[in-house]
């Protein structure tokens, strides 16, 4: 048996909400050879994970075309799609219509607003009989060579967050760190630079970034497994990851680290991660669409409707996030 599962829908975050799906289905079909249709920048996540045969990866802009020689190389026996738009859900009815086999190519039917996407996704495949109906969270395969790589780049960095810190006021531990990710793909994702800078001088333990913050240690550069297994090793430590609803704060949660996130113009309800702290900006802003964000006011430009910044992420307090931080969630 032969199963194709297509994700284009273009952000890491995307990827990791579909891995528990491959998961399953892995699971569920466990003689079937199982390709994932990716784009380059995440195909790294799959590279050592046992329920992923082969990966293949289609160009920005060229989707399509990239499906279309999926399902004719690969004729699979079962397509799953989470991907739509350029008509590629009505490809993916058709070759399995043509074939005879069969397609899951719509995971979104009318989605409610508080469900995780990740979840439905699960859960609608459980309907229609093709995983076990479980619920579970995303997680990242990683071998034992590349956990302790992370071990000995966390410990080198910590080292160089003390010396970028010395004589805190806090007590702080080696093995408790934080680590802040300030940056996200959209403009309009992104917390105040200065409300990060003031999150890091306030917070105990070393505090250190992916990417620059002032008062923050910079992780050093590393690929996107080397980022994961780093994260590994923050979770190892007792630590947390803080950050926007961005792909490496989902890489955080699906390597088992503890995570607060921080979504303003995203609903957390929806888009949320399925463990950590989800800490939900301005709740009842009018202009939010929960099930379609891309038609929001904001989404494209960050010019909010209703302040000079996104008001959402403005109503995130330092004081609000640093609580749920030191807290443990």
């Amino acid at each position: 048996m032969r199963i194709l599962v297509i994700d284009l829908l273009g952000g890491l975050g995307d990827l990791i909400m579909v891995l528990p799906s491959v998961h399953a289905l892995a699971e569920a079909h466990p003689a079937a050879e199982l390709t994932v249709l990716t784009h380059a920048a995440g195909a790294p996540l799959l590279a050592r994970d046992p329920a992923v045969a082969a990966v293949r990866t289609a160009e920005k802009h060229d989707e399509r075309a990239a499906v279309e020689q999926a399902l004719a190389d690969l004729v699979p026996d079962l397509t799953v799609t989470t991907t739509r738009f350029d008509g590629i859900g009505d490809l993916v009815d058709a070759d399995a219509a043509a074939r005879g086999t069969r397609a899951v190519a719509n995971l979104w039917r009318r989605p409610p607003a508080d469900e995780k996407v990740g979840e439905r996704y699960q859960r609608l495949l459980a309907a229609d009989g093709v995983i076990a109906d479980r619920v579970r969270p995303p997680r990242l395969v990683l071998g034992d060579d590349e956990r302790a790589w992370g071990r000995n780049a966390l410990v080198r960095a910590m080292r160089l967050c003390w010396r970028v810190t010395p004589g805190s006021p806090h007590p702080r531990s080696r093995d408790t760190p934080t680590v802040l990710v300030p940056d996200a793909g959209m403009a309009v994702k992104r917390w105040p630079a200065h409300r990060w800078a003031a999150l890091a001088g306030t917070l105990p333990g070393p505090v250190l970034s992916v990417g620059p913050v002032d008062g923050a240690a910079t992780l050093p550069p590393t690929d996107l497994r080397g980022l994961a297994a780093l994260f590994a090793a923050v979770g190892e430590a007792g630590g947390v990851v803080v950050g926007p609803d961005t792909g490496p704060v989902r890489l955080a949660a699906a390597v088992g680290v503890r995570t607060v996130a921080l979504f303003g113009p995203t609903a957390a309800s929806r888009y949320g991660l399925e463990e950590g702290t989800n800490l939900q900006g301005l709740p009842d802003c009018p202009h939010r669409m929960p099930t379609a964000i891309t038609e929001q006011v904001c989404w494209w430009d960050a010019r909010c409707p209703l302040a000079s910044e996104p008001a959402c992420l403005l109503d995130l307090s330092v004081d609000g996030v640093r609580e749920r931080v030191v807290a443990g969630g």
